[in-house]
């Protein structure tokens, strides 16, 4: 009987010197949480076109020079107007160096239409500052009805610039493709209406998105939009015309911010004329 126990109990202190090892050594491989410090979350940034149908916050704050004399470039500079800017002065607009150029929105989806557009493409008419005009594209709704509401609002005949349309909203749970079907039907239809293929505007990001490498670039001609010191770099270098660089610009003539932008270096006004 005792040595029935003595064998027991050393076979339990075996046991237990030969568990204690791997019980060690299994504590030894389990990982050590990070530190704080070390953990890091930078998300990405969305597009920030215009406050006239964008949520989004500019990336980042511009300084006043900046916002006020925009990137030094040999490029013209314009600007973009809705009903957001009320009422403008356009002979003094017509005096500003950084208004060789406006596009004025008409319309948006099928029944929007800017109750400013008639007044402010008159007024920029009169004060002989070449004037285009641009419809807000939403691909939630029927190409068919927008491009009607778009023509009816635009006077062709009186178009100095190619027609714009405002590309960069994408509806919650539609796929690029399907974006990009319905964005096709659409540019055909007014295609088909002026004759030309109308020109683009949407944000650097959402091009990279939905436009690079899908062709649209040796169709259309773009204008993007990019609030950043330095001139946007397009996915494979693609090319474009303008540069919506500041949200917060100043002109003669209207009260509070205004959208600005230049003709890139090697290009020319004359690219975008109707």
């Amino acid at each position: 009987m005792r040595y029935t126990i003595t064998i027991t109990l050393i076979s339990v202190l075996m046991l237990i010197l030969c568990l204690q090892p791997a019980s060690a050594q299994k504590k030894m491989k389990l990982p050590k949480k990070p530190p704080k410090e070390y953990v890091s979350y930078e998300p990405a940034e969305p597009d920030v076109i215009s406050p006239k149908s964008a949520p989004d916050k500019p990336l980042r704050q511009v300084d006043e020079s900046y916002v006020k004399l925009g990137p030094i470039s040999n490029g013209p500079h314009g600007i973009d107007v809705s009903h957001y800017q009320g009422s403008i002065n356009w002979t003094q607009v017509a005096k500003d160096d950084h208004a060789a150029y406006v596009y004025i929105k008409a319309s948006e989806g099928s029944d929007n239409i800017d109750d400013m557009y008639q007044t402010n493409f008159r007024g920029a008419k009169r004060a002989r500052i070449p004037a285009g005009s641009y419809h807000f594209f939403r691909a939630n709704i029927s190409p068919q009805a927008q491009v009607r509401n778009f023509m009816s609002q635009i006077n062709l005949k009186q178009q100095d610039l190619l027609p714009l349309i405002d590309v960069e909203v994408q509806p919650r749970g539609m796929s690029d493709e399907r974006f990009r079907q319905v964005l096709n039907e659409f540019l055909r239809l007014v295609e088909r209406e002026i004759g030309k293929k109308p020109m683009i505007y949407t944000g650097k990001n959402f091009y990279n998105k939905i436009f690079a490498g899908h062709g649209y670039n040796k169709k259309y001609k773009f204008f993007i939009a990019c609030y950043t010191l330095d001139e946007p770099v397009l996915y494979n270098n693609d090319d474009f015309i303008l540069w919506q660089y500041s949200p917060r610009g100043r002109a003669k003539g209207i009260r509070g911010d205004v959208d600005m932008s230049r003709i890139r270096g090697r290009h020319s006004l004359r690219e975008i004329f109707y």
